[in-house]
């Protein structure tokens, strides 16, 4: 098994955390502090690292990657491992320059960091795909393309891990839609507009794509309707 898989104790995560936020200080203090606070409060960055799913070898790639929060703890814990063997690559696409360019200075040649649209974006085969609350930006039938391009690089036994928000969710969901809808008026995007699903929209979409989806909370700790959905394609 890739030792960048291996259970963290508490300890572990924090010092991880640490190592990983340290490169954004560059940018400075409200960046180091916002990207550091995010590793070690949002729940789905360490159940991700505690689920068994990097490979030893080829392409990991993170769409949507933001200022690269998510590859700076994968990147941080493969290159702790000494032992590690194979030819592992993380690859991460933002549509935001002035993110793009953050995650390339903070990971260096720890990643690939390319900025690109997703809605025009042709991928490369690889073996994970991650989509950290990014598709509820885009209209359904442009989550709908995006998720077919998937399909068609993912290779054989490979993992598409989505974290959305629960549209049927109760209140969680408001804080949620609230949350998303001041974080967009404070960047200017006056007009943004969400392409929210249920769980249950969720999983047939996918499931009509020829995954088979496993999903469970994401929330943990947070006022908010996250899931996580793990879609393998059915052979």
């Amino acid at each position: 098994m890739n030792t960048l898989n291996k259970d963290l104790d508490n300890k572990q995560f924090i010092t991880l955390v640490e190592t990983a936020a340290l490169p954004y200080l560059e940018e400075g203090r409200f960046i180091h502090g916002f990207v550091r606070g995010k590793l070690l409060h949002d729940p789905v960055y360490r159940e991700i690292l505690s689920m068994n799913l990097i490979p030893d070898e080829g392409k990991v790639i993170d769409l949507g990657c933001g200022r690269g929060n998510l590859l700076a703890v994968l990147t941080t814990k493969r290159q702790s491992n000494a032992d590690t063997n194979g030819s592992l690559i993380f690859q991460g696409f933002e549509l935001r320059k002035k993110d793009a360019r953050i995650a390339r200075n903070a990971l260096g040649i720890g990643a690939d960091i390319i900025h690109a649209d997703l809605r025009s974006l042709v991928l490369p085969d690889c073996q994970i795909v991650f989509l950290i609350d990014v598709l509820m930006y885009m209209r359904k039938d442009e989550q709908k393309a995006l998720l077919k391009e998937v399909v068609r690089v993912l290779k054989s036994n490979g993992v598409l891990i989505i974290r959305e928000a629960d549209a049927d969710a109760g209140f969680p969901f408001w804080v949620t839609w609230v949350v998303e809808r001041f974080c967009a008026l404070s960047r200017g995007h006056w007009r943004q507009r969400y392409g929210y699903r249920s769980q249950q929209e969720w999983k047939r979409l996918l499931e009509q794509l020829g995954f088979i989806v496993e999903s469970s909370p994401m929330s943990q700790g947070t006022p908010f309707a996250n899931i996580l959905l793990i879609a393998r394609l059915s052979q």
